[in-house]
């Protein structure tokens, strides 16, 4: 008994191990700059230098109630640093199964200071583009619904005034918020997938692009 009580506490610590240490690496993706950082670990994750999927766990999420009760910060996100003035965009896939499960492009200052761009289930079944503002708390804005499964999400910075857009090709932007995020330290930014109300759901990410330079804010290109 001895014996196989020892195999078994091997067998566990090696489990433990290796789910560490997977999560403790990160992907290398195409065009976007590195090193990574996580917060909050995923259930699950995947990459090639394509594309990323990321598997969040139930009852994960990122909000502050603004009428007070509810602070939640548990939603999976793998940042990079960006640079001054930046272009990031992505194709967001998601498999929702619950209301508020999302697939997100995200900004992070701080703790306190942060924004989130998703395709986001609502509960009448449909998916919508919606954006979150945290200063302290939370503004939460939804903005139109999208056809299918998948849409294009951008983030644009200049000057200090963010932007953010949504697209059904990739080519036709159209300007979902205008917002600023005080910071003294360069932001963050990334991916990130939710499922606030849920038991988990995975966000695909891909045709990602990352543009290194201040451009004009209102061109939609």
């Amino acid at each position: 008994m001895q014996i196989k009580s020892h195999i078994v506490r091997v067998i566990v610590i090696a489990i433990a191990t290796s789910a560490s240490a997977a999560y403790a690496q990160a992907p290398t993706l195409a065009g976007i700059p590195s090193p990574f950082t996580w917060q909050n670990k995923p259930a699950e994750w995947s990459a090639n230098s394509n594309s990323l999927t990321l598997t969040a766990a139930k009852k994960t999420d990122w909000f502050v109630y603004p009428g007070g009760g509810y602070t939640a910060n548990s939603s999976p996100r793998l940042l990079f640093k960006a640079t001054t003035d930046f272009v990031f965009s992505s194709k967001v896939e998601i498999k929702a199964h619950a209301t508020y499960d999302a697939g997100c492009l995200v900004l992070y200052a701080s703790t306190s200071t942060w924004s989130k761009l998703c395709l986001e289930a609502q509960a009448d079944h449909r998916l919508d583009v919606i954006s979150v503002v945290t200063r302290g708390s939370s503004d939460d804005a939804t903005s139109f619904p999208a056809n299918g499964t998948s849409i294009y999400l951008k983030i644009a910075k200049a000057d200090g005034t963010i932007f953010f857009y949504a697209s059904e090709d990739g080519k036709a932007w159209t300007i979902i918020r205008k917002l600023s995020l005080p910071s003294g330290n360069p932001l963050l930014t990334g991916f990130s997938a939710q499922s606030p109300d849920g038991n988990g759901t995975s966000a695909l990410f891909r045709d990602f692009h990352y543009l290194a330079q201040k451009v004009d804010l209102w061109n939609l290109q």
